[in-house]
């Protein structure tokens, strides 16, 4: 009975110790972590511009897509040697992206506006560039 005391009495443990038990085991080197950016940025420019029309937009959407998938490995920061490098599947990628990019797709039912096109939003309605606006029965 004297040692029960000693029962419920704290571990004695040097800072260095707690440090190593609760960070993280998988730290990224900065290379990595910039990769991880370029990728996670890429991916988010294809899916937030799948639909957009804007040129600017459309550009960035461009630029991501063919980063995302090309086939060249000679970059060091082309999308292969960056999956390669962080453990990830670029195949498994490219099928998750292009899932998304039809979903996204299929949710927005009207076109904006075509840039050759004849068609134009004005409000809820699409409207034909060069047609008469519609008139009001008031005016008749």
């Amino acid at each position: 009975m004297e040692n029960s005391g000693r029962l419920f009495e704290g571990d004695v443990i040097a800072p260095d110790q707690y440090l190593d038990i609760f960070t993280r085991t998988n730290n990224l080197e900065p290379e990595q972590e910039l990769m991880l950016a370029i990728l996670a940025d890429a991916i988010e420019c294809v899916l937030k511009y799948c639909d957009e029309p804007i040129p600017l937009r459309a550009k960035l959407f461009s630029e991501a897509h063919d980063w995302l998938f090309a086939q060249d490995e000679r970059d060091p920061f082309s999308f292969l040697n960056v999956c390669d490098t962080l453990n990830f599947n670029p195949n498994y990628l490219r099928r998750g992206i292009q899932a998304k990019m039809q979903a996204k797709l299929v949710q927005s039912p009207l076109p904006i506006m075509e840039s050759q096109g004849r068609m134009k939003r004005v409000g809820a309605r699409i409207r034909m560039r060069g047609s008469p606006a519609p008139r009001s029965r008031a005016g008749l």
